[in-house]
């Protein structure tokens, strides 16, 4: 995973083949799977690459395979509709002569219309008060994570999960302060792209963490994730502080769901769902903290 800001923008710089088809560059890392955040993301890239004058405001994707990071992804983009104000795209990401994910985005002209949002939830920290992610893992893990590190290219805290003061009707609820680490480009591609990027950090964590204390000894949790979504509402500046605000309203038959809104000035710019499959397994069996990523 990018380390710093400039590998993720590195990330998202992907090498034109031909007329609709693109080359993703691979990170370094230690993940032996793909982070979904950057399938996403370079797939939203490459859409946006076959659009002028539109912007992006929603997308839908699958998670077909796991990818590989010894290689890198081919973004085959599909033009399926120009009409007067919408157009539509279809994102074939590909390793090794198979499909790993796919994604439909829509795109739009900018038009004046009716206004509303929700508003920033009450009784949320600053930022600078809330410890790091890596921090508030290793304070519940009761040990460092190493993995988390590999986010250091965002600015992430933990805010908690507002079970004294909201949603007290939802099983589970999390709270993010994240932005990226360093100054970003003015360029809308690459803020909403990182937007896409960040939004796959964390949702399914939302589905498993109120069954974390009563799994058995010697037990964890196996996460995949398999479809996303999301719709950007207004601009966000992805190098200023964003409240990624998220809910899991049901897990059942080894199905995790969760939803996600990032909040920015009081504004909600963005929306997010996921569902992935959750699955009990034998710690000894698995590689990360959630365990190694099954589908």
């Amino acid at each position: 995973m990018p380390s710093t800001t400039a590998e993720l923008l590195d990330l998202l710089d992907l090498e034109v083949l031909e007329p609709n088809l693109f080359r993703g560059p691979r990170p370094e890392t230690t993940w032996q799977r793909t982070f979904g955040g950057q399938v996403l993301a370079q797939s939203l890239v490459a859409g946006c690459r076959t659009v002028q004058d539109r912007k992006v405001h929603s997308l839908h994707a699958y998670f077909l395979h796991g990818g590989r990071n010894d290689a890198p992804i081919i973004y085959d983009v599909k033009r399926l509709r120009d009409g007067r104000t919408l157009s539509t795209r279809r994102v074939d990401a590909r390793q090794h002569g198979r499909v790993i994910f796919t994604s439909e985005v829509s795109f739009k002209t900018s038009e004046e219309g009716l206004d509303h949002s929700d508003r920033k939830p009450s009784h949320v920290p600053d930022p600078e008060e809330c410890p790091t992610l890596a921090q508030a893992m290793a304070a519940a893990m009761g040990r460092a994570m190493p993995m988390v590190t590999e986010w250091d290219a965002l600015d992430v805290r933990y805010a908690g999960d507002g079970s004294a003061y909201h949603h007290q009707n939802h099983a589970t609820h999390m709270r993010l302060w994240v932005k990226a680490s360093s100054t970003l480009p003015d360029d809308a591609v690459t803020h909403r792209a990182i937007l896409a990027y960040l939004s796959d950090m964390s949702l399914m964590a939302a589905a498993i963490l109120p069954h974390l204390p009563a799994l058995p000894a010697g037990h964890t949790v196996s996460p995949a994730s398999i479809d996303h979504a999301m719709w950007f509402h207004r601009k966000g500046i992805a190098d200023q502080w964003m409240l990624y605000d998220q809910i899991s309203p049901s897990a059942s038959g080894s199905h995790g769901f969760s939803m996600g809104r990032l909040i920015q000035n009081g504004r909600l710019i963005a929306s997010c769902a996921q569902e992935g499959v959750i699955r009990v397994v034998d710690v000894a069996d698995q590689g990360s903290p959630f365990g190694a990523p099954t589908r």
